[in-house]
């Protein structure tokens, strides 16, 4: 038997295209965004590894007078800054500079050195390698062109 009052099965309901150009948008907007924090951060974060290095110089440096006082005599080039945790001066190990390298020491009689070889990881007249001494340490100024810096 045939039924002529039954309608034809419902199709699936129509769906409409999605519409991508507003996502298109936002993402271009966050990335967008996202460049502009960049470009303000990594300059700032830079300045702060070479404030924090500068600041770890000056404490190993007071540490090394106060060592000094204590001992009548800096540590060794063979004790190194090893002696500071040695005498106890220092707890736990000797700091790693921001770029992850240890920093350097050198003796010669009644004067200390102390540097970092900045983001760059060698020595020379750079002009991100950071010096501290005792007495004080001048270093003469680095004739770097200003767009190395």
């Amino acid at each position: 038997m045939n039924d002529t009052n039954a309608s034809p099965p419902n199709p699936a309901p129509r769906q409409r295209p999605r519409k991508v150009w507003p996502w298109v948008l936002a993402l271009s907007l966050l990335s967008c965004c996202g460049f502009n924090v960049f470009a303000v951060v990594a300059p700032s974060y830079k300045a702060a590894q070479l404030d924090r290095a500068q600041l770890d110089l000056k404490n190993l440096r007071r540490v090394l007078v106060h060592y000094r006082s204590k001992t009548g005599r800096y540590p060794t080039r063979e004790e190194g800054l090893q002696a500071l945790v040695a005498s106890g001066l220092i707890n736990g190990s000797v700091p790693l500079d921001p770029w992850t390298r240890p920093y350097g020491y050198s003796v010669e009689g009644d004067s200390v050195e102390l540097w970092s070889l900045g983001p760059d990881g060698r020595r020379g007249c750079e002009c991100d390698d950071l010096v501290e001494g005792y007495p004080e340490t001048r270093r003469p100024p680095c004739t770097a062109p200003v767009h190395a810096r």
